[in-house]
């Protein structure tokens, strides 16, 4: 708005006049003259008394009262009123500058969300015209977005960024806060401290077809809460609330009753805080989590949209929750010792079809332990990048034993648990052009089965007998002993997980 504009719509039927104007700045701010201000801004208007204009400096844009030494003519902005009505026209016109800048910040999101620009855009735009950090959360206080134009140095709120999600605990001491007990069903904003916490908070809920579906959340850290913060946190919750409904609807969606439960669990409450919540619920006998990420970057409308149904097709009882931007699945085995074969080939192909990893737990019988078996799940793929990246099912069960290995202190490194007959049969193969290292894992493998051992490496009996023959002489091994078996196997993992397999 210009100059000229903002005195026409607040003069109404007051005696106002403009001495002149050149309406060469938009208006973003009012103030008043105090007599002391050596600077200007160019894009404020001031009101105020003749008297009041230090070393009688003109502002480029100002509302004086009509009074004996008030100036004639200026340049730049210049308008004349009666003193009696000088502050009621310094209230109007903040009021219209408020009502303007946000009527423009939620049109300016809202054509943003029109033409496709990602929520991270949106909270940023916001968080430029708040001047601080701001964190967009789902009515499970999932973290859909926050904005990076400031630094978020509040340690609670870096780490619940860090991880997606607030802890259960956090969400517990949150809805015991008497501002939040008594916050009116509205987007109006409200203040909010914590003792974990120790810079102030405003929230405001974003609704979407009456119900709340989340909050924008203001940290204040570069500037201190404003009444033109209060003003426009409102105005940006319901600039999201018609964004996302409108452009990204994937983004919030209604949980059932076994989703809340999952994500719950998943986010720290225990099986006691969760037990009167299973009454009513049915659960497979055996049960095994999964963890299930993308390997190209589709987003969130792809798993929501097509991920998770396709998954519920595939494995019909199946419960899921969306986790750390990917899908947290409970499966159920039924009466099966572990992950049945037509289960697993099911995986295999939703995971081509999705570009899917898939973690798989180890069974487990009550689903109090699905934030453990999702845990396991998260680290079977996590394992499985590093030593088998070209498998898309990953199985604990196959991985365990290199969980346990990266659990080890540094001051024990994997590779002196090796039994040293390995480091013998890869000195000799380097200095002899031989096979005997990888003749001893295949034999290993295949049960000590000297059939199964010739047909695996393609050699005759004879040779393999040859092989394993000088395999005794070099290392001194028992090979038909069950403890030296299990210490060779144990020790070729070791070389695979610290890459000296290769």
């Amino acid at each position: 708005m210009r100059f000229s504009a903002l005195i026409e719509r607040i003069s109404q039927d007051l005696s106002i006049k403009i001495v002149h104007s050149d309406d060469l700045y938009e208006i973003s701010d009012v103030a008043l003259l105090d007599g002391v201000q050596s600077e200007y801004t160019n894009t404020t208007v001031y009101f105020g008394f003749p008297a009041q204009l230090a070393g009688g400096r003109l502002p480029a844009q100002c509302v004086l009262a009509a009074e004996p030494g008030a100036p004639g003519a200026a340049e730049g902005c210049l308008a004349l009123a009666g003193a009696e009505s000088l502050f009621f026209l310094f209230n109007a016109a903040r009021r219209r500058i408020d009502e303007d800048r946000g009527r423009g910040l939620y049109a300016e999101m809202m054509d943003m969300a029109a033409q496709g620009a990602a929520i991270d855009t949106l909270v940023n735009l916001a968080a430029s015209r708040l001047g601080n950090s701001v964190v967009l959360l789902d009515a499970d206080f999932k973290v859909l977005s926050h904005s990076t134009i400031f630094p978020i140095s509040d340690p609670l709120w870096a780490e619940n960024i860090r991880r997606g999600y607030c802890s259960y605990e956090f969400i517990s001491a949150v809805a015991e806060m008497d501002a939040v007990k008594n916050a009116p069903y509205t987007t109006e904003p409200m203040v909010v401290t914590c003792y974990a916490s120790p810079l102030r908070k405003l929230s405001s809920r974003f609704f979407l077809d009456g119900r709340i579906a989340g909050f924008v959340l203001m940290i204040e850290k570069e500037t201190p809460i404003s009444p033109v913060q209060m003003e426009l946190l409102p105005v940006i919750a319901a600039a999201v609330g018609s964004a996302v409904s409108r452009y990204l609807p994937y983004l919030v969606s209604d949980a059932t009753v076994y989703q809340k439960l999952l994500y719950d669990l998943l986010i720290g409450a225990t099986p006691e805080q969760i037990a009167p919540r299973l009454a009513g619920l049915r659960f497979s006998p055996r049960l095994a989590a999964l963890c299930l990420r993308q390997t190209r970057h589709l987003g969130q409308k792809r798993l929501r949209e097509s991920t998770a149904p396709k998954l519920l097709e595939a494995l019909p009882e199946t419960r899921y929750t969306f986790h750390e931007n990917g899908i947290a699945a409970l499966i159920p085995l039924g009466q099966a010792p572990g992950l049945p074969d037509e289960t697993r080939a099911a995986l295999e192909t939703l995971a081509k079809e999705e570009y899917l990893r898939i973690g798989v737990s180890d069974l487990f019988f009550a689903p109090e332990r699905f934030a453990r078996g999702y845990t396991q799940a998260r680290r079977a793929l996590e394992l499985s990048a590093r030593l088998a990246p070209e498998k898309a099912v990953c199985l604990y069960s196959d991985l365990a034993f290199y969980d346990l290995l990266s659990e080890l202190p540094e001051a024990a490194p994997p590779g002196q648990f090796c039994h040293p007959a390995l480091s013998i049969l890869s000195r000799y193969d380097r200095d002899n052009r031989s096979d005997l290292y990888h003749t001893l894992e295949t034999y290993l493998a295949c049960a000590c089965s000297v059939k199964e051992t010739a047909e695996a490496l393609f050699i005759h009996r004879n040779s393999l007998d040859y092989r394993l023959s000088r395999i005794r002489a070099l290392t001194g091994l028992r090979l038909e002993d069950a403890n030296a078996q299990f210490q060779l196997a144990m020790s070729y993992r070791v070389d695979h997980f610290t890459g000296l397999d290769g």
